[in-house]
């Protein structure tokens, strides 16, 4: 494991995590505290239950929440910046509203205000973004001509965003998507345009399986996976096959990009390795043998093939500062369903 006295940051210094209470940033939260920080975490309203949480798991006058109710307003982040040595930004506009200039304009409104501020906070060395990886692309059926490098953006889904002809009933999916591609590349131009004295990277994780951490939490991806065993066949027809990746490796990802001083400017791929719903449904049945409500596989069976040029780096990266490898989709779907039946 990556030595401590080599971290970016000093060990016990305060982290930023924005969307404290989501999926993932939930779990950056968790495993900063593990890994000997404390951590200052944005919710957009009180949220009782996830100061208990990590009070719980970790002791007390580790995790402290704040509340910041638009993200994009202008000195939002002033108080939550002070004193901290580092920031994630996690939280994103998950609404699905269908009005591009809101979603898309928000996202790039907030990424831009928190830069700014954090450029303000001399104790900042590092900044991690999380973006996605339908930022860089959506999985198109059995495509072998599709190549994935530091360089790809899904401006096509930015385009359908725009569009005044794109469907309504799949315009909120491409105005999240288009949210994050437009973020991404804003911030990459605005560290390039102002030179903060921070360093910047961002995260574009796949599909994300595994553990949710409380109750209160549906768990976005997860969450849409586990109504499978309830037979609700919604995650099949919202997201199409493609690669995946347990929450924790992505959490992971975040933190050796925020500690590793090697790593700067970079985008990482969080790519473990590409599935179909008939290997996540097969797994399923697996291990919950007597669930008789989880669906079929569907009839048709199609793979993403698009090659990954930076996914190697990423495990490159979570191998040397982690010293593990990435957690399989078997286990990462049970222990994303413990407890459920």
């Amino acid at each position: 494991m990556f030595p401590p006295e080599d971290y970016a940051i000093p060990k016990g210094s305060t982290v930023l995590v924005t969307g404290a209470n989501g999926y993932l940033a939930s779990h950056v939260v968790d495993i900063l505290l593990e890994t000997g920080f404390k951590v200052r975490g944005t919710v957009r309203s009180r949220k009782p239950w996830l100061d208990k949480l990590f009070e719980e798991r970790h002791g007390q006058e580790k995790y402290q929440s704040i509340i910041i109710p638009d993200l994009a307003a202008e000195g939002a982040y002033t108080q939550a910046m002070r004193g901290v040595a580092a920031v994630v930004h996690v939280a994103s506009d998950v609404s699905l509203r269908t009005d591009p200039e809101t979603v898309i304009g928000g996202a790039i409104d907030n990424a831009v205000n928190i830069l700014t501020a954090a450029s303000k906070e001399l104790s900042i060395k590092r900044f991690v973004l999380t973006s996605s990886s339908s930022a860089a692309y959506l999985p198109s059926p059995n495509n072998k001509n599709v190549v994935i490098d530091e360089n790809s953006y899904n401006d096509t889904a930015v385009d359908l965003a725009w569009d005044e002809n794109t469907p309504e009933h799949v315009k909120a999916t491409y105005n999240y998507v288009a949210s994050k591609v437009e973020s991404e590349k804003e911030s990459f131009d605005w560290i390039d345009e102002n030179k903060p004295g921070f360093v910047f990277n961002s995260v574009l994780p796949s599909f994300s399986t595994g553990p949710i951490l409380h109750s209160e939490q549906f768990g976005s991806t997860m969450g849409r996976t586990r109504n499978l065993l309830k037979g609700d066949r919604l995650a099949t027809i919202m997201f199409p096959p493609g690669y995946f990746i347990d929450v924790r490796d992505t959490a992971r990802l975040h933190i050796a990009a925020l500690l590793d001083p090697s790593i700067g400017n970079e985008r990482i791929f969080g790519f473990v390795h590409e599935f179909n719903w008939n290997d996540a449904i097969s797994i399923l049945h697996k291990l919950r043998p007597n669930n008789k409500r989880i669906p079929r596989a569907p009839a048709r069976e199609w793979r993403d093939q698009a090659t990954i040029k930076l996914k190697g780096r990423a495990e490159e990266i979570h191998k040397s500062f982690w010293d593990r490898s990435w957690i399989g989709l078997e286990e990462s779907l049970k222990d994303g369903i413990a407890g459920w039946d």
